[in-house]
């Protein structure tokens, strides 16, 4: 098992993280977690450099490898998870070594180790269910103080698992896009959910769809402009074996000591043309009943879910609904808070996948989905996740892209309730892939 020794932490010139992950951006599974735009939300950036160890699961099976050892495990990947986050008990460690940990992420179809479902969709991208990294040496950037600190680690023993990829650096190109569903095939499944509902089935279903492409070139210049089109507050790039690109901006759940927080996003509209426009549709998102009545379901979900594992009475709604805003469109934020009283693991495993991309109620929703959306979501709509024994920050996977063995797969989709409208919804799907069509030059579907 994983000893830490010792650490060092040494203050170094600030710069953009973007910029300075950019020399190391080839290396097999360095990691980069970034954000702008909201200052309340990006507060801090965070690179993972040299991986000591790579823990993942796939096909019931976890991996657990070091520079000099590899071993396969058949076990509870919840007892697992916990043995890993006690490595990491940095709770008294100053700041800010006490924010680094395991950079990874978690596959939306880690759902299946907490449930059972009838239906198995296609898995049209192989990756595994959940992969995770813990570091040689990490960097964390202060953007409230535009500080950044290097933090080194010393294990017991000695392990640096690295390679590098070799392309030509500022080049790249998707082609041959084929989306999972024509429109009148989308429109006619959102119809479908709507029978759901008026049947009383269901509220609300998070539906959503794939389009994949062959992809060649420089993944990382890709995630660059992805940013300059459209930076959010919980983008990540991770080289691992498939390579993560996420511009998301959605808050899945924020752990520091014993408080917990989560952000549900229900609610988007474009931003307008013109300054009159643009507060039109900010006002029109803030006064739209059914936005808000997806929202306060969510929120109610939330609520009870974290409340599984916080301390009775703890659990508040701290925000019903505020607009942030983003280079293309607004979105309708809710916030809820809690107080836990167990630990992250169970907080996961009581609250994933977030009810945001899910729906309400959450089983029922899911069994829908599974039924209506044909291929696997894989990592879309799961999670990146930086955590420790004591701190986690988590993103929820939308806005972003996966690339592995020349192909390259992203999703979008929507909340549908007994007030969508079934054209409107294909044209919001549309606007939330607005910014990854333009930085993949997918003209037609713009």
């Amino acid at each position: 098992m994983i000893k830490i020794k010792d650490f060092t932490i040494k203050e170094i010139p600030y710069q953009l993280p973007v910029t300075f992950f950019e020399s190391i951006s080839q290396q097999s599974y360095n990691a980069l977690l970034t954000g702008f735009v909201n200052p309340n939300r990006a507060k801090f950036s965070y690179i993972g450099k040299n991986p000591y160890a790579i823990i993942s699961y796939q096909n019931k099976i976890i991996k657990y490898q070091t520079e000099k050892k590899t071993t396969f495990l058949e076990e509870n990947i919840w007892i697992f998870l916990k043995k890993m986050l006690e490595i990491t008990d940095f709770k008294n460690l100053p700041s800010p070594a006490n924010r680094i940990g395991w950079i990874g992420y978690l596959s939306y179809d880690l759902k299946n180790e907490i449930e059972e479902f009838d239906i198995e969709n296609i898995n049209n991208f192989e990756m595994p269910i959940f992969e995770f990294v813990l570091y040689n040496e990490y960097f964390v950037f202060d953007h409230r103080k535009n500080r950044c600190y290097q933090i080194k680690l010393k294990f017991d023993e000695n392990s640096l698992i690295f390679s590098e990829q070799k392309f030509k650096k500022g080049l790249y190109r998707a082609y041959n896009f084929t989306n999972e569903n024509t429109k009148s095939e989308y429109i006619e499944k959102i119809k479908k959910i709507k029978d759901y509902i008026y049947e009383g089935d269901i509220y609300e279903v998070n539906f959503t769809q794939q389009t994949k492409a062959d992809f060649e070139g420089d993944s990382y210049s890709l995630f660059k402009n992805l940013l300059k089109i459209n930076s959010s507050p919980f983008s990540a790039y991770l080289n691992f074996d498939t390579t993560i690109l996420s511009n998301s901006p959605e808050l899945f759940l924020e752990v520091n000591g014993s408080m917990v927080k989560t952000a549900p996003i229900k609610g988007t509209i474009s931003r307008g043309k013109t300054e009159k426009e643009d507060l039109l549709h900010r006002k029109t998102l803030l006064n739209s009943q059914k936005d808000r009545a997806e929202l306060n379901m969510i929120i109610d979900l939330l609520r009870n879910d974290i409340g599984k594992v916080c301390k009775f009475g703890s659990v508040k709604v701290t925000s019903k609904g505020h607009i942030e805003a983003y280079e293309n469109v607004y979105h309708l934020v809710g916030e809820i808070s809690g107080k836990l009283n167990s630990d992250i693991i169970d907080l996961i495993k009581a609250t994933f996948p977030g009810g945001s991309i899910t729906g309400c109620p959450k089983l029922r929703a899911m069994e829908i989905i599974c039924e209506l959306e044909k291929y696997k979501r894989n990592l879309y709509t799961g999670s990146v996740v930086l955590m420790n024994k004591n701190y986690m920050i988590s993103n929820i996977v939308i806005r972003s892209m996966m690339i592995k063995n020349g192909q390259i797969v992203f999703n979008s989709g929507g909340a549908i309730t007994i007030d969508s409208n079934p054209e409107n919804e294909y044209e919001e799907y549309k606007i939330k892939l607005k910014s990854i069509a333009k930085a993949l030059n997918y003209d037609s579907f713009l």
